[in-house]
């Protein structure tokens, strides 16, 4: 899960950081990395909804405490609205009205309770340490098949051939 949360995090710092540095007028390029922020958007969103539709119920089955990963769904609930708006944004904005300040102004609407809660998650899966692990360790397994056998799921329409950039 650490890997997981780590690549989200690298994908938005990727975001957050490339963001102002699009070629000024490149519609192509804009129309492109509005994709890229999509297909991350869609990819977290996926990991989070099978967390709470596969892997937090099969933990509370394991543990036999109720509520055990209501935490982790609140701070989802925490950062939803501000990654709505992002999604939004990516989702609808022609690339030519790209404006790469609003992006990172979107982002950082939800980067705080995002971040917050990825590394928040972690240390409520190293409590479940005194529970069977090996029971642990296959509610994480029935995610990991679940995410991997869905996991080419998109609403986007992707040219075939993206440009692709080198940004610094």
């Amino acid at each position: 899960m650490a890997l997981a949360h780590n690549g989200i995090i690298r994908g938005l710092n990727s975001i957050y950081l490339q963001a102002p540095n699009l070629p000024a007028n490149d519609t192509v390029v804009a129309r492109d990395f509005l994709i890229y922020c999509q297909c991350w958007s869609e990819s977290m969103h996926h990991h989070h909804d099978a967390e709470e539709e596969i892997f937090f119920p099969d933990i509370e089955n394991v543990t036999n405490v109720k509520g055990v990963m209501e935490q982790n769904v609140e701070q989802h609930r925490a950062f939803t609205p501000g990654f709505d708006k992002f999604y939004d944004y990516c989702k609808t904005c022609p690339p030519k009205d790209y404006d790469g300040a609003k992006l990172r102004s979107l982002v950082q609407d939800f980067a705080e309770p995002l971040v917050k809660h990825l590394h928040d998650e972690i240390e409520t899966l190293r409590g479940l340490d005194k529970y069977d692990s090996k029971r642990v360790k296959q509610a994480y397994g029935r995610l990991e098949k679940s995410l991997m056998a869905t996991d080419n799921v998109s609403n986007i329409s992707v040219r075939p051939h993206l440009k692709l950039l080198t940004l610094y």
